[in-house]
């Protein structure tokens, strides 16, 4: 099943299935799986780079669960929140699919090297296993980032795991996706941290009321102030102008031949 919001279309599948239909695409490029919430609608509406890596996703997941009200409010009743811990977690579990290929991109040595320690405990042989923790910047450093997507193909990689945060995973995947091979790609952020065991996850109330940004704020203010309490109103005015509208760009009144997500104020649609 499957849900339209702003103009586009999320999946309501399992995190197992969602890996399943991303494996069952054909092979001609990297498979990619994102994973929607309120901050990413948000800068959708402003960079044109992470639209365009959104628009060729195999797979779009609905995460934040004000994402799965707005659905419900919509009249669609069987919404499933699934996050980057759901996708890491059917990722990690027994048994290990036969060729599997593992390359993780992780924030920290640490966090790569016990997220790969989990994947052989799993099953796989350590030498399907590669971790990169990738410098700072490196998505705009075209020799580091070539370099990095050659080890990614070189490796046979079946399945990469994108663990540096939005936009840049998604973009940089989009980018580069000609060099990488066709490896399904789960854009997860934070969610590496949490597999790793270097960050805790909200309690399951706290996942259930919505409540889950609140308690990762609490564990990382001067990181995420910016995010939950001066970017995310603004998604408060993209979903009210968003109902009963195909797109951002339609609810807002602009009028754009291909675009499906809402321009920047200033910006021309590209031709």
């Amino acid at each position: 099943m499957s849900v339209r919001l702003f103009g586009t279309t999320f999946t309501t599948a399992s995190a197992e299935e969602v890996i399943a239909t991303a494996a069952a695409l054909p092979h001609s490029r990297p498979r990619l799986v994102v994973t929607a919430n309120v901050d990413h609608i948000v800068i959708l509406s402003e960079n044109a780079a992470f639209r365009k890596a959104y628009d060729g996703a195999a797979v779009r997941t609905l995460d934040g669960m004000p994402l799965v009200w707005l659905a419900r409010l919509g009249g669609e009743r069987n919404v499933r929140r699934i996050t980057g811990h759901e996708l890491i977690a059917a990722a990690l579990a027994m048994p290990q699919p036969a060729g599997r290929r593992v390359f993780l991109m992780s924030s920290r040595d640490v966090v790569g090297a016990r997220v790969a320690a989990s994947f052989v405990e799993a099953g796989l042989p350590a030498e399907a296993v590669r971790v990169a923790t990738p410098p700072f910047g490196f998505e705009t450093d075209e020799a580091c980032s070539s370099r990095l997507a050659a080890e990614i193909r070189a490796h046979g990689t079946t399945l990469l795991i994108m663990g540096v945060g939005a936009p840049k995973s998604e973009i940089w995947v989009d980018r580069y996706g000609a060099d990488l091979g066709n490896p399904v790609t789960l854009a997860i952020g934070e969610a590496l941290n949490v597999a790793a065991g270097l960050v805790p996850r909200a309690p399951v109330l706290m996942q259930r009321l919505g409540l889950e940004w609140f308690f990762r704020f609490l564990h990382a203010p001067r990181r995420l102030f910016p995010r939950y309490f001066l970017r995310s109103w603004r998604f408060l005015k993209i979903a009210a102008a968003s109902r009963g509208r195909q797109t951002l760009d339609s609810a807002l009144g602009r009028h754009s031949r291909d675009a499906a997500w809402l321009l920047h104020p200033g910006t021309k649609p590209e031709s």
